[in-house]
């Protein structure tokens, strides 16, 4: 079971047809940038921990793959600038285009504060 330990979900929307992308801005303090810094992946993944950039990207591009599942999660760390280090879990949807193609046409999904996983939160 993860433990949530803010109070506020961070939402996200990514429309591939008109190449915008939102982050809310409780999204964006989860992130560790200021609010007015516009929602871009290459600053995402300069937030994401270095251990967990690598599955985060491959999560990331998921939806550029023929056999995209419709829904995925992750939970992954951010650093902020003061050297904090916070748990994030991600849900994420993606909607495709209702054609043969099956294109995925945007991304939407929300993110909220965890404490560590279990997994990974008992000592040795």
């Amino acid at each position: 079971m993860k433990s949530w330990t803010g109070n506020e979900i961070g939402l996200f929307d990514v429309n591939f047809d008109t190449g915008k992308c939102y982050w809310s801005f409780e999204l964006k303090r989860m992130l560790g940038v200021r609010h007015d810094v516009p929602a871009e992946f290459h600053l995402l993944l300069q937030c994401i921990h270095p251990d967990d950039r690598r599955a985060f990207g491959r999560r990331a591009m998921q939806p550029f793959r023929t056999d995209c599942p419709r829904h995925s999660s992750i939970d992954f760390r951010v650093v902020h600038d003061d050297g904090r280090v916070h748990w994030l879990h991600m849900e994420r949807r993606a909607i495709v285009r209702e054609d043969d193609s099956k294109d995925v046409v945007r991304i939407v999904g929300f993110a909220l504060e965890i404490g560590a996983p279990a997994r990974l939160s008992c000592a040795a």
